[in-house]
């Protein structure tokens, strides 16, 4: 049942994927000559990239090579072009189809609109291009945002933590070692007590080649209070033990519906990502998660998707992070999921809980974010004596 409910749904977006790409073709042969070597190579050329954002990852999997990532690198930009171009061509139409009825282009761009459009589907190409190209350049450059969280809990000397929180690195063969090498670089400058991982670090499609490389390089961050991560639904998607031995030898405490007490200060309690169910595995309620813990000690918690809030409150934890969202990653979807999740990104107070859900450092996907960053949170939090 499982399959099939899969094979249905890859089968929609499929079908999606290439009704807007015949969509979007179409429009690209008006804005080409209509005969010549050259209309012939650009749609060729067009085609065949469309399908290897499909076809990359079929290819090449988990290739290690840089052929294989450059392949797989470049069939992802293709969708983040496909993305603005369709709505950008979308948008237009809709004017075409108003202006048929009250006319207000002007009359050079009437003419083109009545023939099809070929003029201003180039201009809507340039534009996605350089939009998208900026979008890499801005996915590249994870920011800082630093947050104070004050909780009324004591933790017997301990006055405050400074923590980093480092969601959704994406390791693949897109985002790879100079990837993970300038964000652990960031996050050991900023001298944390405490590094949490709110789940998708590895996943299905992180070369094997790169997994002693990632789990080397984890290894040489040594916080004070260690590095604590839970499990994200692309650790699932992929070999989920292998991708939890990856973090493990790195050094990584990885904390599967489990709590640990720290410094005889904290809680750190990590759950397991929910795509764990459609897999066979379990997933512990929160009031299981923290039955038998000092309700006196603060309760920090990593849990991958901001799902039912509601529950984490009313079991009393006190700092919630999760990641997952991206924040979107790209317009329109940075829209879309503030109707999705309760809270999409930032920090929220819900009675005494905090929940901070990060956009995360890496993309899924197309190298590219387009009206979101990436980040690494930093976060203070102090421990206040209950008045």
């Amino acid at each position: 049942m499982r399959n099939s409910g899969f094979i249905i749904f890859f089968a929609i977006v499929l079908s999606i994927y290439g009704l807007s790409n015949f969509y979007l073709i179409k429009r690209l042969a008006r804005a080409l000559p209509p005969t010549g070597i050259v209309r012939a190579v650009v749609l060729v050329f067009a085609i065949a990239w469309a399908v290897l954002f499909i076809g990359g990852r079929f290819l090449f999997g988990t290739h290690s090579g840089a052929i294989g990532g450059a392949a797989i690198g470049f069939g992802y930009f293709y969708f983040a072009i496909w993305n603005v171009a369709l709505w950008l061509t979308l948008g237009y139409d809709l004017l075409r189809l108003v202006n048929r009825r009250i006319p207000f282009f002007p009359a050079g761009m009437r003419a083109d609109a009545a023939a099809g459009g070929g003029t201003a589907f180039r201009y809507i190409l340039a534009a996605a291009v350089v939009v998208c190209l900026l979008g890499a350049w801005n996915a590249a450059r994870p920011r800082l945002r630093t947050e104070t969280i004050d909780v009324a809990k004591a933790t017997g000397g301990i006055r405050a933590l400074k923590i980093v929180v480092a969601s959704d690195l994406h390791l693949s063969p897109v985002l790879r070692g100079r990837f993970l090498g300038r964000t652990l670089a960031k996050i050991r400058a900023l001298n944390p007590d405490l590094i949490l991982l709110p789940g998708d670090i590895v996943g299905e499609d992180t070369p094997a080649a790169d997994r002693e490389k990632i789990a080397a390089a984890f290894r040489d961050l040594k916080p004070k209070y260690g590095v604590y991560a839970c499990t994200g639904n692309h650790e699932y998607f992929g070999d989920l033990e292998r991708n939890i031995d990856t973090l493990r030898r790195g050094g990584v405490r990885v904390l599967l519906d489990e709590a640990e007490l720290v410094a005889g200060s904290f809680y750190i309690i990590g759950r397991k990502d929910p795509t764990g169910r459609r897999m066979g595995d379990t997933r512990q309620p929160w009031k299981a998660l923290v039955a038998g813990l000092n309700p006196d000690k603060p309760w920090i918690a990593l849990d991958h998707q901001p799902i039912k809030l509601n529950e984490a409150v009313e079991a009393g934890i006190d700092l919630l992070l999760c990641g997952h969202t991206h924040n979107g990653q790209m317009f329109p979807i940075t829209q879309i999921n503030k109707f999705v999740y309760e809270h999409n990104w930032g920090l929220l107070q819900k009675g005494r809980t905090f929940v901070d859900v990060t956009s995360g450092v890496g993309t899924w996907g197309p190298p590219v974010r387009i009206g979101t960053i990436p980040e690494i949170v930093l976060i203070t939090l102090r421990f206040l004596p209950r008045l």
